[in-house]
């Protein structure tokens, strides 16, 4: 810094158990970070304590709230800070960093740092959100299949960070190997779209859906993230066709047209329902299971320093 020049304030929140990050790599970000800007920093203790730590530095007046960790670490951020006078900076720290790499943030944590020393100084982007229910969502939201692989991996969390990307997708695997539910309908989707029953569901506010390999896996390849919503449903899971679905991720990167999925573009609202209730997930991170969840658009609902 420049002798006598005023740095800017800023509120750190640290995961400190995000992804594969190093403690030397996590504390020379933090040094990066503090030669440009006048932190408070903050260590997350379990989950959700992101969301009241975010919270509390917005209602204190805070210009940016910098969320350091992977994509539920960054929900749990913007649930705090979502249309407020507060905006998001990102320093990438998890397994896939979907929205980080949606903003186009440098997937290294000391590029990101940098690079968010710099952006800050200008206007933020406001962005749009998703919202279930209550919770916003900042690339997807799942009902059902997906949201019980998601379950599963924050369920083992050593092997989330011993085996990264890979292990979601074993999970998604052992979870429709060990079960017979979701190789039928039980959901029904409601919407303009109409009326269908599916398997699972999934909304999306931007993509990709996820990430296998450094290659983009996309459900609804049309979604933008100053557009709508995009839902995308399964009719039924066959395990048969699990390698179908594999083979397509892994050369196409779109399972949109796999048969028996269901798309629709640009919604603003919709609705999931079932007689019983059902896994639910933001962003990876699980929700209590409910019978019934809605799904709305919340415009220009955040700001973002990317």
């Amino acid at each position: 810094m420049v002798a006598g020049e005023t740095k800017d304030p800023a509120v750190l929140i640290v995961n400190p158990n995000a992804g594969r990050l190093s403690e030397r790599v996590r504390d020379e970000a933090i040094d990066r970070l503090n030669d440009r800007f006048r932190l408070e920093v903050f260590f997350t203790t379990g989950r959700n304590s992101a969301v009241s730590l975010a919270a509390d530095a917005a209602s204190d007046g805070m210009g940016l709230v910098i969320a350091f960790g992977g994509d539920g670490h960054v929900n749990e951020v913007v649930n705090g800070i979502a249309g407020t006078g507060s905006g998001l900076g990102i320093v990438p720290g998890g397994t896939m960093n979907v929205f980080a790499r949606a903003l186009d943030v440098p997937l290294d944590p000391l590029l990101a740092a940098e690079a968010l020393a710099e952006r800050a100084t200008a206007p933020p982007r406001v962005v749009n959100l998703g919202l279930m229910d209550d919770r916003y969502f900042t690339f997807s939201a799942g009902c059902g299949f997906d949201a019980e692989a998601a379950e599963l991996v924050e369920l083992r969390r050593v092997h989330k960070r011993m085996f990264g990307q890979l292990y979601f997708y074993w999970s998604a695997f052992k979870v429709l190997a060990g079960s017979r539910a979701y190789r039928r309908p039980r959901l029904t989707l409601k919407g303009e779209f109409g009326e269908i029953d599916v398997s699972m569901c999934v909304a999306c506010n931007t993509g990709p859906y996820a990430y296998l390999f450094r290659r983009p896996i996309r459900l609804t390849p049309r979604v933008q993230l100053q557009g709508g919503l995009d839902v995308f449903g399964l009719r039924r899971m066959k395990l048969e066709v699990l390698p179908l679905y594999v083979f397509d991720a892994l050369a196409f990167g779109d399972v949109s047209k796999m048969p028996g999925s269901f798309v629709s573009s640009d919604q603003e609202r919709f609705s999931v329902s079932s007689d019983t209730s059902f896994k639910r997930h933001v962003d990876g991170e699980p929700l209590e299971p409910s019978s019934s969840t809605s799904f709305s658009l919340a415009p220009e609902a955040l700001k973002v320093f990317a």
